[in-house]
Protein backbone atom coordinates (compact mmCIF):
# COMPACT_ATOMS: atom_id res chain seq x y z
CA UNK A 1 0.00 0.00 0.00
CA UNK A 2 1.17 3.52 -0.68
CA UNK A 3 2.07 5.78 2.21
CA UNK A 4 -0.94 8.07 1.65
CA UNK A 5 -3.32 5.10 1.88
CA UNK A 6 -1.62 3.92 5.06
CA UNK A 7 -1.96 7.38 6.58
CA UNK A 8 -5.63 7.60 5.65
CA UNK A 9 -6.39 4.16 7.09
CA UNK A 10 -4.46 4.95 10.30
CA UNK A 11 -6.42 8.19 10.67
CA UNK A 12 -9.74 6.38 10.22
CA UNK A 13 -8.78 3.74 12.80
CA UNK A 14 -7.53 6.31 15.33
CA UNK A 15 -10.66 8.39 14.94
CA UNK A 16 -12.76 5.31 15.63
CA UNK A 17 -14.72 5.79 12.43
CA UNK A 18 -14.37 2.13 11.39
CA UNK A 19 -12.98 -1.08 12.78
CA UNK A 20 -9.93 -2.76 11.30
CA UNK A 21 -12.18 -5.51 9.90
CA UNK A 22 -14.36 -2.91 8.17
CA UNK A 23 -11.31 -1.37 6.53
CA UNK A 24 -10.03 -4.58 4.94
CA UNK A 25 -12.28 -4.29 1.89
CA UNK A 26 -11.85 -0.53 1.72
CA UNK A 27 -8.07 -0.75 1.67
CA UNK A 28 -8.27 -3.01 -1.40
CA UNK A 29 -10.55 -0.50 -3.10
CA UNK A 30 -8.26 2.41 -2.20
CA UNK A 31 -5.31 0.57 -3.74
CA UNK A 32 -7.12 0.36 -7.09
CA UNK A 33 -7.34 4.16 -7.21
CA UNK A 34 -3.60 4.49 -6.63
CA UNK A 35 -2.71 2.43 -9.68
CA UNK A 36 -1.02 4.90 -12.10
CA UNK A 37 -2.61 3.23 -15.13
CA UNK A 38 -6.07 3.67 -13.68
CA UNK A 39 -5.28 7.30 -12.82
CA UNK A 40 -4.35 7.90 -16.47
CA UNK A 41 -7.60 6.28 -17.58
CA UNK A 42 -9.53 8.48 -15.16
CA UNK A 43 -7.79 11.64 -16.44
CA UNK A 44 -8.45 10.67 -20.07
CA UNK A 45 -12.12 9.99 -19.35
CA UNK A 46 -12.40 13.26 -17.42
CA UNK A 47 -10.93 15.13 -20.40
CA UNK A 48 -13.49 13.56 -22.73
CA UNK A 49 -16.40 14.31 -20.43
CA UNK A 50 -15.26 17.93 -20.02
CA UNK A 51 -15.04 18.28 -23.80
CA UNK A 52 -18.66 17.12 -24.08
CA UNK A 53 -19.91 19.38 -21.27
CA UNK A 54 -20.61 22.16 -23.78
CA UNK A 55 -23.90 21.82 -25.70
CA UNK A 56 -22.38 22.83 -29.05
CA UNK A 57 -19.55 20.30 -28.74
CA UNK A 58 -21.98 17.59 -27.65
CA UNK A 59 -24.16 18.28 -30.72
CA UNK A 60 -21.12 18.19 -33.01
CA UNK A 61 -19.89 14.95 -31.43
CA UNK A 62 -23.31 13.30 -31.76
CA UNK A 63 -23.43 14.36 -35.42
CA UNK A 64 -19.99 12.88 -36.09
CA UNK A 65 -21.12 9.67 -34.36
CA UNK A 66 -23.47 9.21 -37.33
CA UNK A 67 -20.57 9.40 -39.77
CA UNK A 68 -17.56 11.39 -40.90
CA UNK A 69 -18.24 15.09 -41.44
CA UNK A 70 -16.31 18.02 -42.86
CA UNK A 71 -16.23 21.45 -41.22
CA UNK A 72 -18.52 22.97 -43.85
CA UNK A 73 -21.23 20.35 -43.22
CA UNK A 74 -21.20 21.06 -39.48
CA UNK A 75 -21.20 24.81 -40.10
CA UNK A 76 -24.20 24.50 -42.44
CA UNK A 77 -26.22 22.09 -40.28
CA UNK A 78 -25.83 24.06 -37.04
CA UNK A 79 -25.76 27.53 -38.62
CA UNK A 80 -22.70 28.58 -36.63
CA UNK A 81 -19.56 30.38 -37.85
CA UNK A 82 -16.63 28.36 -39.18
CA UNK A 83 -14.39 29.75 -36.41
CA UNK A 84 -16.77 28.41 -33.73
CA UNK A 85 -16.94 25.01 -35.43
CA UNK A 86 -13.15 24.82 -35.76
CA UNK A 87 -12.55 25.85 -32.14
CA UNK A 88 -14.98 23.23 -30.86
CA UNK A 89 -13.59 20.54 -33.16
CA UNK A 90 -10.12 21.36 -31.83
CA UNK A 91 -11.28 20.78 -28.26
CA UNK A 92 -12.93 17.48 -29.22
CA UNK A 93 -9.81 16.39 -31.09
CA UNK A 94 -7.52 17.40 -28.22
CA UNK A 95 -9.63 15.28 -25.85
CA UNK A 96 -9.09 12.23 -28.03
CA UNK A 97 -12.75 11.87 -28.97
CA UNK A 98 -12.37 12.63 -32.67
CA UNK A 99 -9.63 12.62 -35.30
CA UNK A 100 -9.20 14.50 -38.53
CA UNK A 101 -7.98 13.64 -41.99
CA UNK A 102 -7.23 16.01 -44.81
CA UNK A 103 -8.28 15.42 -48.38
CA UNK A 104 -7.13 18.26 -50.58
CA UNK A 105 -8.37 21.46 -48.99
CA UNK A 106 -11.10 19.67 -47.01
CA UNK A 107 -10.75 18.44 -43.43
CA UNK A 108 -12.93 15.53 -42.33
CA UNK A 109 -13.63 14.49 -38.75
CA UNK A 110 -14.53 11.05 -37.46
CA UNK A 111 -14.78 9.25 -34.12
CA UNK A 112 -11.41 8.34 -32.63
CA UNK A 113 -12.54 6.39 -29.56
CA UNK A 114 -15.11 3.84 -30.74
CA UNK A 115 -15.72 2.47 -27.24
CA UNK A 116 -16.63 5.92 -25.92
CA UNK A 117 -18.60 6.54 -29.10
CA UNK A 118 -20.62 3.36 -28.55
CA UNK A 119 -21.25 4.39 -24.95
CA UNK A 120 -22.52 7.80 -26.09
CA UNK A 121 -24.72 6.22 -28.77
CA UNK A 122 -26.41 4.09 -26.12
CA UNK A 123 -26.61 6.97 -23.64
CA UNK A 124 -28.04 9.51 -26.09
CA UNK A 125 -30.05 7.12 -28.25
CA UNK A 126 -28.09 7.89 -31.42
CA UNK A 127 -28.55 5.42 -34.26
Amino acid sequence: MHNSTEQLLDHILQAGICSKADLEGSSKLLRTFEDPVKEDEIRNTEKKIKALSDATRLKIFLLILRGEKCVCEIEYLFKIPQSTVSRNLGILENSGLIRKRKKGKWVYYSINDSNFGDFMKRTCGVE
